[in-house]
């Protein structure tokens, strides 16, 4: 835990390095440090063009699960972070003191996902076969993985309270990204799961694997969110920035449907990805922009 530690505060400091050096010397130009937790997404936005013209400079971070995201906005070292549509719940939940519109220290500014199909459902709560759990509350007694912050985190929470447990009723097993997570599910070190289907379709589709609970069983909207610091959006020349960078990106996911060849070869070369893996990513990274309608946010 020490070394992880020391390696993401090393890498903070990298960045917030970078980004003060970003800034020197141009007073004519807006920079925004922006993290995605894959390189994948950075690539395929360059290969679109969307950004060509634009009057801002971005640089890509690269900082994996939303505890690494959450910890670069506080510290002040990027300016808008990649996590799921729940982990903000979870860091009011988890303040000491309370959020209000007046004092938030961070807003979800933007969100998106795929259409809504349970075979490619982007979050599930799945068990290794071998576990014989064949309903969620017969996980009592086993190893659980997720982990913390975004709402991998969050369809653990549900799932349990679904399946009428409380940690103390099981071995909960927490990572600090989901990357992490899956890999202990697919090594067969814990028999439950909750977090991305993708990372853990080799064991589905084996048979090692199989899922109990999907988004649309624990009524988790499932978006993925783009996370801003409150002192950035009050940022004049930040905020205009900000508001370019997403008109320029909502014409994004017409592109990723009009170019699926080249879509699937940056995925799949970025990501080292097999070619069942990278079909699902194409079509669960898909989708739109959604509206924060009053639906959505109840």
């Amino acid at each position: 835990m020490k070394k992880t530690l020391l390696a993401l505060t090393a890498a903070l400091l990298t960045l917030a390095t970078a980004a003060c050096a970003s800034g020197e010397g141009d007073d004519e130009r807006t920079t925004l440090v922006i993290s995605y937790q894959d390189s994948a997404f950075p690539a395929l936005i360059e290969a679109s063009g969307l950004l060509d013209g634009a009057d801002f400079d971005i640089e890509w971070a690269n900082l994996s699960g939303p505890a690494s995201n959450l910890q670069a906005l506080y510290s002040g070292a990027i300016d808008l972070g990649h996590m799921g549509d729940t982990s903000l719940t979870i860091e009011q939940a988890n303040s000491d003191t309370e959020w209000t519109e007046e004092n938030a220290p961070l807003r979800i500014v933007a969100g998106w996902r795929s259409a809504r199909d349970d075979e490619h459902s982007p979050l599930v709560t799945a068990v290794r076969t071998s576990s014989g759990i064949d309903d969620i509350a017969e996980a009592r007694g086993h190893a659980w993985a997720y982990n913390f912050g975004g709402y991998n985190h969050a369809q653990y929470l549900i799932s349990l309270v679904q399946a009428g447990l409380s940690e103390d009723d099981i071995e909960p097993t927490q990572f600090a990204d989901g990357a992490s997570s899956a890999a202990a599910f697919n090594n067969g070190e814990v028999d439950v799961y909750s977090g991305a289907q993708g990372a853990i379709l080799s064991s589905l589709n084996s048979g090692d694997a199989r899922i109990l609970l999907r988004d649309s069983d624990t009524d988790i909207p499932a978006l993925n969110v783009w996370t801003a610091r409150s002192d950035v959006l009050d940022d004049p020349a930040k905020d205009a920035a900000l508001q370019d960078f997403f008109e320029r990106l909502s014409g994004y996911f017409d592109w990723h449907a009009e170019h699926p060849d080249e879509v699937k070869e940056i995925l799949k070369s970025s990501l080292k990805l097999d070619d069942e893996r990278t079909e699902f990513e194409y079509i669960v990274r898909g989708g739109a922009f959604q509206t924060f309608h009053d639906d959505l946010l109840a």
